[in-house]
């Protein structure tokens, strides 16, 4: 399939994620309330993949939403997309995703920005199990899909403008990451890595929006840039419900 037919699959799926957010202070309070409920072992015991506003956001609605739109939008049957799907909390979502994303083959470097070469350094002299990372994306889509996508999932529920334009650099940044990864084959119990493109998926549930103006307040030629030079979609959502 062409670059163009994955971009418009990712526009349709934010599209559709779009639609499906209520508004903002209700997808705030809901999203606390799921947390707050999976934190509580004794009368939650089978969600602990809901336990961070993150988690319960992107479980309950953008992983989800993915699963309908492989469908939808790629012509999968039910199986299929299950197959297609892979999330880090695959064990607590079998009817939607198959398996983790994680990836097999461990590396000395790390998704986040390093504040100084020194402790990079210190990192790779340490010895210790943590010089070499495994990544492990939030949610990604393999064949039979025939896109192959790493996302890599946020939820924002607000700070200053410097902290939205600092979360927006910084998990830009680690969706590239992930993209640029090499490929390596599967095994028995670890998929492929072999993705061709990334994607941010970023919800603004801050109250004044800052997260969407940052992205927004970015020159429309320098945004293609992120898609058209680095195939890494950037998907900042947020309810358009009055």
């Amino acid at each position: 399939m062409t670059k163009a037919a994955a971009h418009s699959f990712l526009r349709q799926f934010q599209h559709a994620l779009t639609q499906d957010l209520p508004t903002v202070e209700s997808l705030r309070a809901t999203v606390r309330s799921i947390a707050l409920a999976a934190k509580d072992v004794e009368t939650s015991p089978q969600a602990p993949h809901m336990r961070r506003p993150e988690e319960a956001f992107l479980n309950t609605y953008a992983i989800p939403r993915l699963f309908e739109s492989l469908q939808s939008a790629c012509g999968l049957s039910v199986e299929s997309a299950r197959e297609a799907l892979l999330t880090e909390n695959f064990r607590h979502l079998k009817r939607l995703s198959s398996a983790s994303p994680a990836r097999k083959t461990r590396h000395p470097f790390d998704k986040k920005f390093s504040p100084s070469a020194s402790e990079v350094m210190n990192q790779w002299r340490s010895g210790k199990s943590n010089s070499l990372r495994q990544s492990c994306p939030d949610f990604a889509v393999r064949s039979p899909c025939p896109f192959t996508i790493v996302f890599e999932g946020k939820y924002f529920e607000g700070g200053s403008v410097t902290r939205a334009e600092a979360e927006l650099v910084s998990n830009i940044y680690q969706a590239f990451f992930y993209r640029a990864l090499p490929k390596i084959p599967g095994t028995k119990v670890r998929p492929a890595w072999e993705y061709e493109y990334s994607c941010l998926l970023a919800c603004d549930a801050s109250r004044d929006g800052s997260l969407l103006h940052a992205w927004e307040s970015i020159g429309q030629e320098v945004r293609d840039g992120f898609w058209e030079g680095a195939n890494v979609y950037v998907m900042v959502v947020r309810s358009q419900a009055p």
